[in-house]
């Protein structure tokens, strides 16, 4: 056993995730300081700019810096102030009126101010900046500044996540992006060095190696955080990763491989194991605007030749369940009564051949017309468990004769190519809202670049029932209407919705009072504390 710092007795927690970049060296100065936490990722963010932000990780990095109104509660329905130090509805709810703390500051030394919070409204509905969650912001139609110190939201009608939508984003520097010109603002320099106003301020940025942050000095609660350093170190390759959890060269891994698990609770004391289902959930997208996935009987085919109990038994090591829905089951919207489409590779190549495809030359694949039923899947090679889901559907598939050629891309070659629809179908993840609010993701109006609905999915009738569930202050009746969302989609499977990953992360137990909840690992990092002070 090689565990470089073994400590006793302490407390829990969970992590960050992605893909990219090069073998990587600590900061020199870092040394084994208790006060420094390193985590472990598998790729390199493309940037820090709020704006741009699209994966998990890269928000978590982001949500260190920048400070939201509110925080948000893992109960998901309940906030607690934060750069608002408290807020007020008017009686008809058509209003929030925030009221500002009076002692936060970018970390240039600006305060931050009423102007800050209305110029980051503006940019997030700006159609040339096409922040990719502004239809969150769809209903708020003005954001009136009082003082610098009282903002208010003024909404053209009432619905359950009005407080939400007004939280959702972080807020940004008015004084150093209001001269930027609009459509060069997702590609300005700010996203290399931002200025923020959180608990942690970016201190060095080594490409391909690292992200350091370190404590703001000049953040408003006294004392904290208690972490004084956070290192992101970008290695390409798990098994890197492992060896470098194991001899304690970082602190903090998520998604630790399930073959992983005995051996470190062990052989390594030192080490924490978490794990508990996730936000995510993953899924085969399949792009409509390619004909051979333009009928929804063919894609619910596909779905019906691919064993999701046996990829998530031999991948995750039964680590996961399986996914049957657009909305996560851990909100109260989900439709637990969906008639789930059972794997039956038999019913699938019947259903198949009923479509006219069928192996007419004996080749062993189906065609159709002189066509061959083959298509490129893709996913990102810093992902081992994609890759092996995808070399998993790849075979599945393979047994009723769809010929499927794998390949493997940079994350980022992967994202370009989903937003720009260059691909045939692509093994992926996506981190869920906490709100029971899929329009960013389902609607017609989010096909890229203006949101997330990457396998341009359209159906009228979905647009409709989304607008009325959306807004709907009833809970039974907003229920229902989501339900028919659900089985519509799910109906005409856009995706393969495959299984939903269980968080498995390890921590060096030296770190206590953490708070992990499904937000985020590191929704409490400020209050964090490193042996000694743990007891």
């Amino acid at each position: 056993m090689s565990r470089v710092r073994n400590y006793a007795g302490r407390w829990v927690v969970m992590l960050l995730v992605a893909g990219i970049a090069a073998a990587a060296l600590l900061p020199a100065d870092s040394g084994d300081g208790a006060g420094f936490l390193t985590v472990g990722l598998l790729s390199e963010p493309p940037g820090l700019n709020p704006l741009t932000a699209t994966t998990n990780e890269t928000k978590d990095i982001v949500w260190r810096m920048f400070l939201k109104l509110l925080d948000e509660q893992p109960d998901y329905l309940n906030f607690s102030p934060r750069l608002a130090e408290s807020w007020e509805f008017s009686a008809d709810s058509l209003i929030i009126t925030f009221r500002l703390r009076d002692d936060v500051f970018w970390t240039d030394g600006v305060p931050v101010t009423s102007n800050d919070v209305r110029f980051t409204w503006q940019l997030q509905t700006d159609t040339t900046v096409a922040w990719r969650s502004r239809s969150l912001k769809r209903h708020i139609r003005d954001v009136e500044v009082v003082d610098d110190r009282t903002v208010v939201f003024h909404f053209d009608r009432r619905y359950p996540y009005q407080l939400m939508d007004a939280n959702d984003g972080v807020i940004l520097p008015r004084h150093l992006l209001s001269d930027v010109p609009r459509d060069e603002l997702r590609e300005h320099p700010f996203g290399r060095n931002p200025v923020g106003n959180g608990p942690y301020q970016l201190h060095r940025w080594e490409p391909g190696q690292y992200i350091e942050l370190i404590a703001n000095p000049g953040y408003y609660e006294p004392g904290k955080p208690r972490v004084e350093r956070v290192v992101y170190r970008f290695v390409p390759d798990m098994v890197t990763l492992m060896t470098q959890l194991k001899k304690g060269e970082i602190d903090l891994l998520e998604s630790v491989p399930g073959d992983q698990l005995r051996p470190l609770a062990r052989d390594y004391p030192g080490i924490r194991i978490y794990s508990y289902p996730s936000r995510d959930y993953w899924f085969v997208s399949w792009n409509l605007r390619k004909d051979l996935f333009a009928d929804a009987a063919v894609r619910r085919a596909l779905t019906m030749a691919i064993d999701r109990e046996e990829i998530i038994a031999t991948v995750w090591g039964g680590r996961a369940s399986p996914c049957d829905s657009p909305i996560h089951p851990g909100l109260w919207a989900f439709d637990e009564s969906i008639d789930v489409i059972p794997c039956d590779p038999a019913a699938a190549a019947r259903t198949l051949a009923g479509l006219g495809w069928t192996d007419s030359d004996g080749d062993g694949l189906l065609d159709k017309d002189g066509r061959p039923f083959e298509f490129e899947l893709i996913t990102n090679n810093s992902a081992q468990q994609r890759v092996d889901v995808a070399t998993m559907i790849q075979a599945q598939l393979g047994k009723i004769g769809i010929g499927v050629n794998l390949r493997t891309l940079e994350f980022r070659t992967v994202i370009d190519q989903l937003f720009a629809f260059e691909y045939d179908g692509c093994v992926l993840g996506w981190g869920t809202a906490t709100k029971a609010d899929i329009t960013s993701h389902w609607h017609s109006s989010a096909v890229p670049p203006d949101g997330y609905n990457i396998s341009s999915y359209q159906n009228p009738a979905v647009d409709e029932l989304i607008e009325l569930a959306r807004v709907e202050l009833d809970r039974d009746r907003a229920r229902e209407l989501w339900s028919q969302v659900q089985r519509t989609i799910y109906e005409e499977q856009p995706f393969t919705f495959l299984l939903i990953p269980h968080e498995v992360t390890a921590l060096d137990d030296r770190f206590c009072g953490v708070e992990p909840n499904a937000i985020s690992f590191f929704y409490n990092l400020r209050d964090w504390r490193v042996a000694p002070d743990c007891d």
